[in-house]
């Protein structure tokens, strides 16, 4: 009988031998995106996008300009350095001088799946040449591929964090950004931290925190915590 895990690795290997038949690239990850943990659940192609991998959660995911964050309310399934400014600006910026170069790396093109209207899953790839951009065609060849694996990761690996939302949605009437304060706030991490995860401001999160122990009925964040931590969502 096939695991969970089996087809979930089946899945990775699948999606990455594809990529490899539509197009040229030395490197591609991808990952189960979970906000507050940055990422996790990663497979790579190699073994230096691992070091790599270690290196953006600590380091980098803030500076980045593709990070799935900045993407959550948009409809933008396939983003790459090129489409976002040109290679003489994308030299000059920090997380290129800071992470890709050093690695050896100068073309980035990112593939995200929705469940729900949330970004649960990304698919990155990578170039070292940087006489070879991720071409208007290519990014189009994504965009045609993106609804058939997004179907397919849905029907495979449905993300236990689209589940676990889900389901607190509809017994406490959380709404989406609620629901992200939740997630955080059920690991313990400090408001600054989780201000900084968010991009919002202290005075904000206080207000959705006060609408959430209202709505789940606790007065405060060792309440909430006890009441929800049991939920998992990665």
């Amino acid at each position: 009988m096939t695991t969970q895990s089996d087809v979930s690795d089946d899945f990775k290997r699948a999606l990455f031998a594809l990529v490899q038949r539509l197009m040229p690239v030395d490197g591609i990850r991808f990952f189960i995106y979970v906000p507050w943990a940055q990422l996790q659940q990663d497979s790579a192609s190699h073994a230096q996008l691992d070091t790599m991998l270690r290196q953006y959660s600590e380091t980098w995911w803030a500076q980045d300009p593709m990070h799935p964050s900045r993407y959550e309310d948009q409809d933008m399934a396939v983003v790459s350095n090129s489409m976002l400014m040109p290679d003489a600006e994308w030299r000059q910026s920090g997380i290129y001088t800071g992470f890709y170069q050093p690695n050896g790396y100068f073309h980035n093109c990112d593939v995200f799946f929705r469940q729900e209207g949330r970004i649960v899953a990304v698919l990155s790839l990578v170039r070292r040449n940087p006489a070879q951009p991720f071409t208007e065609d290519e990014v189009a060849s994504l965009n045609q591929i993106q609804p058939f694996v997004e179907f397919s990761l849905g029907a495979i690996h449905v993300a236990s964090r689209v589940i676990s939302r889900t389901s607190l949605s509809a017994q406490f009437h959380l709404t989406a950004r609620e629901l992200d304060v939740v997630e955080i706030a059920v690991t313990g991490i400090s408001n600054k931290a989780l201000c900084r995860h968010l991009g919002i401001s202290l005075p904000t999160l206080r207000s959705h925190v006060q609408n959430i122990y209202t709505k789940v009925g606790v007065r405060s964040s060792s309440e909430l915590i006890a009441k929800l931590a049991p939920i998992r969502f990665s």
